[in-house]
């Protein structure tokens, strides 16, 4: 088996154990199946007892509760009294008591004549009194059936009188099918009723009673019978009572199962041999996937399909190998991250030195065009046409020179001057500083600062400008007037600060190019576009991060997270 593949090795181990274990198993299996049904029958047999049982013993109660009130019947005490049969007879036939069919009623006086009903002898009267007793048929009259007789003694004002007694004919109408099972009834050696078909119980009758009480099953005319006997309390000759469970359909089943063992171990065999096809091949398709999905992991593919995570141990390897491509993948991004960040910072510091050189460069031509326009405006008239094109020009310097200095904030090392800074001072600084401006465009200030509010290691000024940047946004998002919220709060390890106006928000169109240097979305000339680029540059340097929530007509939030030790400390601080 060394040069199988490992689908084949499965299919063929499966096979083979399907061999071993299938047949034996199915041969075990009628067996069982076997005793188990003739254990029900028996089981289903003994549950009988209990009800045939009360039966039995509710049926001698209603003999004797009727018995008992034959006794009590005034009628019957003078008849029994005066001895006179017609009227006794007449009384005790006028009285139905409970039972409707095969009532039988006896009298006899204080000798133990009998005079209503059968004959019984003096001892039988005897031992019947105050229960029930089986009384056989008379020899010689094959019609007859036994009786099963309740006496009781009747007492008179001068003490008793006689005896009363009701009974049954114990015949076919006395016996009854119990849960599907037929039964027969047993008096000394006679079988004297039965719920059998006429030919299952002549040929029942003609058994040896003996001999049928030590039997387990019974092979009558047309069904094969499991039986089982219980002998009932009774005085006098006890009857018994004979349980038959036709056992057909649970022989013709074992039948069945033995007949078709053979072709359940073919069939067996087959769906074994089919069933181990189908488990080498749900066990060799994922491993594999497995072993492409490493494969393409090695080139550099993070996105090859996995097997389906069960709960065996296929799934947990499918699992434990998604996590490792997950983190694999995760760290390889962050690489990239890093990388790209990286680049990124040497080309801000690149472009920091060339706008500094720039910049300085640039604002010495710049302040000397300034004296110089400033000396002419003093040396010119004031009813000089020209004077407004000076004012124009001197604008436009100014202009020149804040663009400038925002690029010289962006290029500033920010590590420069870190100390421990409270956001809630700065905030409220800033604040201050606008009063006259929102005073003017009548805007109301909320503040919502966090007493509790962790220091941050950052640049003052730098923070203090972005804060004045985003405050000054907003107030001109707000031309006529609304609401200006200022909020600090601690997220973990980080410190936050949000402004939110109430203004005309910012478009779809124009919110991923905020932050891009020289766009503007002010009227005019009013902006310049590099106050959001600039303070995105000085949060990053914090190694922080500026976000921005905006819909149209529902205004604009600005939320500027620090981490609580954005820079390092000084160590002269």
């Amino acid at each position: 088996m060394r040069g199988l593949s490992f689908r084949t090795k499965v299919f063929l181990l499966f096979a083979g154990a399907a061999l071993l274990i299938v047949v034996p198993a199915l041969v075990l299996i009628a067996q069982a199946v076997e005793r188990q049904v003739y254990e029900r029958a028996t089981e289903e047999l003994a549950r009988a007892e209990q009800p045939l049982v009360d039966d039995w013993q509710l049926r001698a109660e209603v003999l004797v509760s009727d018995a008992l009130a034959r006794a009590g019947d005034r009628d019957i005490v003078t008849a029994l009294h005066d001895g006179d049969t017609t009227r006794l007879r007449n009384v005790l036939r006028r009285r139905p008591g409970r039972l409707a069919q095969g009532r039988v009623v006896l009298a006899a006086d204080t000798s133990g004549a009998v005079l209503v009903g059968p004959g019984l002898d003096s001892t039988t009267l005897r031992h019947g009194l105050y229960t029930t007793t089986v009384v056989p048929p008379p020899p010689g009259d094959p019609d007859a059936y036994p009786l099963r007789m309740a006496l009781w003694p009747v007492e008179g004002d001068s003490g008793r009188v006689g005896v009363v007694g009701v009974g049954i004919r114990l015949d076919t109408s006395v016996v009854k099918r119990m849960q599907g099972m037929d039964m027969a009834l047993i008096v000394g050696d006679s079988i004297v009723a039965s719920t059998l078909a006429d030919s299952a119980a002549g040929a029942l009758r003609t058994l040896n009673v003996g001999a049928a009480l030590r039997r387990a099953t019974f092979e009558l005319p047309g069904l094969p019978y499991l039986g089982r006997v219980y002998a009932l309390e009774q005085e006098g000759r006890a009857p018994a009572a004979l349980l038959l469970r036709p056992v057909q359909d649970e022989l013709r089943i074992v039948a069945a199962i033995r007949y078709s063992v053979v072709g359940i171990g073919i069939a067996a065999l087959i769906l074994a041999l089919l069933l181990a096809w189908w488990v080498a091949r749900i066990v060799a398709r994922p491993t594999q996937t497995l072993a492409d999905a490493a494969a393409r992991l090695a080139r550099g593919d993070y996105r090859a399909p996995l097997p389906t995570a069960g709960s065996d141990e296929i799934g947990q390897l499918a699992r434990a190998f998604g996590e490792m491509r997950a983190r694999v993948e995760e760290r390889e991004a962050r690489l990239r991250s890093a990388q790209a960040e990286l680049i990124h910072r040497e080309k801000l510091a690149a472009m920091g030195r060339l706008v500094a050189q720039l910049s300085h460069e640039i604002n010495n031509p710049i302040y000397n065009i300034q004296n110089c326009l400033e000396a002419l405006q003093r040396r010119g008239r004031r009813d000089d046409p020209n004077r407004e094109f000076l004012e124009l020009a001197q604008e436009e310097l100014a202009r020149m020179a804040a663009l400038t200095r925002q690029l010289l904030d962006q290029s500033r090392p920010v590590s420069d001057a870190a100390r421990p800074l409270d956001l809630n001072s700065v905030a409220r600084r800033v604040l201050a500083l606008a009063a006259t401006d929102l005073e003017a465009r009548e805007v109301e200030v909320v503040l919502r600062l966090d007493p509790e509010l962790p220091a941050v290691v950052a640049h003052p000024d730098a923070i203090q400008q972005v804060l004045a940047n985003l405050v000054r946004n907003a107030v001109d998002a707000m031309a006529y007037g609304g609401v200006l919220t200022v909020e600090t709060r601690e997220d973990g390890d980080h410190v936050e600060v949000l402004v939110e106006d109430t203004g005309g928000g910012i478009s779809d169109e124009h919110l991923p190019h905020i932050f891009e240097a020289f766009f503007t979305t002010k009227p005019g000339v009013n902006g310049t576009g590099l106050g959001l680029f600039v303070s995105e540059g000085i949060v990053r340097g914090h190694r922080g991060r500026l976000h921005v929530d905006s819909n149209p007509g529902a205004g604009s939030r600005f939320t500027l997270r620090l981490p609580r030790e954005a820079l390092a400390e000084p160590a002269a601080a």
